[in-house]
């Protein structure tokens, strides 16, 4: 194949985001995260503080919109009123991974990458997890206040990814049949899991 994706969706906490990074540093190509959005931006034109609504942030009420709102690929024009609504932001940034899947080797951090690019063969999409205690450990490296105060988090964080995917996709953000490959790192480690995401990406190339 002509070029490759890694889609790595995360728990927070995880290491997820880490291990995207190392991995797209050790294979030599872009590692993309939120510089999605400023991308979205720049292709749709809309102000990239507008994208903070569509950005993994999905409030109670659009929990229970229909499923006319799910991801079906078509863009909103400019003179409609809904050209700025949340549904039309999800279109530009899955325009952008899908523009992404198509010209270059990359990796991509969540934002439903692995259900946008469902249909892409050269594809790997990854999930990372780990036990409640590890995600602890780890939040707490980047997080300050009590451990219950990173629970807390945690879970309204688990829950925010679930509700998005739900909401854009209409599928289970944890559903492990949705990816090719899930790692848990608290028991592999960053180094084993990278070394695994390589060796699957070799079978995918063949």
């Amino acid at each position: 194949m002509d070029n490759f994706v890694i889609t790595i969706a995360r728990q927070y906490g995880s290491g997820g985001r880490t291990i995207g990074e190392e991995l797209a540093k050790k294979l030599g190509i872009s590692y993309y995260d939120k510089d999605i959005i400023r991308m979205a931006s720049e292709e749709s034109g809309i102000h990239e503080q507008l994208f903070g609504r569509a950005d993994e942030n999905v409030s109670t009420k659009q929990r229970f919109f229909a499923k006319s709102g799910i991801y079906k690929g078509e863009l909103i024009p400019p003179q409609s009123r809904d050209f700025t609504s949340d549904e039309n932001l999800f279109n530009y940034q899955a325009k952008v991974i899908r523009q992404l899947a198509e010209t270059e080797s990359c990796v991509i951090i969540g934002r439903c990458a692995n259900m946008i690019l469902k249909d892409y063969s050269n594809v790997l999409r990854v999930f990372v997890y780990g036990d409640w205690d590890f995600r602890i450990r780890e939040a707490s490296k980047k997080l300050s206040g009590t451990t219950k105060d990173i629970e807390k988090f945690m879970q309204k964080d688990d829950k925010r990814k679930e509700d998005f995917c739900k909401r854009f996709m209409g599928v289970d953000w944890a559903d492990m049949t949705k990816y090719n490959l899930c790692l848990d790192n608290g028991t592999l480690g960053y180094e084993k899991c990278v070394e695994e995401i390589e060796s699957a990406l070799e079978i995918l190339k063949k």
